[in-house]
């Protein structure tokens, strides 16, 4: 039986609060909240203590795509159209991606992952799914396809305890692509971002 917390009731970070207060501080810039609603909101992020209690103070200013938390996402799904998700949303043990005539576009560089080892499902009918990872993360490229094609360039991790992505599904005159950062060269300056889990309220 599988007792992990729902994802509204993983802790906040520090960094998940800023995420909130950066959309905060453009409303009241672009004249959508005043002074008051802003300290109002702000005092209700400072209390945060879950992700569940974030989305419902940037609820009516920024789309639902769009929102800086995002721990209520379902499967993506692109019906003769694109879709992206990305930002900081909470990736589950296992998830469901459909391209069917359009484009699904998954970033998991800034997702929460929720367990070590992750499924996708991903499936493309005259379609693309397009995901990416960031650095360090084992990804298995899995499933079958007929007229379509299946693809990784993510490198082996270097760590023996990296978090896993399996990926399975089918692809019919469709493609199912994994995409991840360009390794960096030890004479450069730029960090790549580290894939990184969340830790579950006891």
């Amino acid at each position: 039986m599988d007792n992990a917390l729902p994802p509204e009731r993983l802790r906040a970070s520090h960094a998940d609060r800023e995420r909130v207060f950066d959309v905060l501080r453009s409303a009241v810039e672009d004249g959508r909240l005043d002074i008051s609603e802003f300290e109002e909101r702000a005092e209700r992020v400072y209390r945060a203590r879950t992700l569940g209690e974030l989305p419902a103070i940037t609820r009516d200013l920024v789309p639902a795509d769009r929102q800086p938390i995002q721990p209520y996402a379902g499967p993506v799904t692109a019906f003769f159209g694109d879709v992206r998700r990305s930002g900081r949303w909470v990736l589950r043990a296992e998830e469901h991606v459909v391209a069917v005539g359009g484009t699904a576009d998954v970033d998991l560089r800034e997702a929460l992952m929720m367990r070590s080892r992750v499924r996708m499902n991903a499936f493309s009918l005259f379609g693309r799914v397009r995901i990416r990872v960031p650095e360090g993360i084992d990804v298995r490229m899995g499933g079958r396809a007929f007229l379509g094609r299946r693809t990784s360039g993510a490198r082996p991790p270097e760590e023996s305890d990296a978090p896993v992505l399996e990926i399975e599904g089918f692809s019919l005159f469709g493609s199912v692509s994994v995409h991840a950062p360009r390794r960096r060269s030890r004479r450069g300056r730029w960090s790549l971002p580290r894939w990184r889990g969340r830790r579950e309220l006891d």
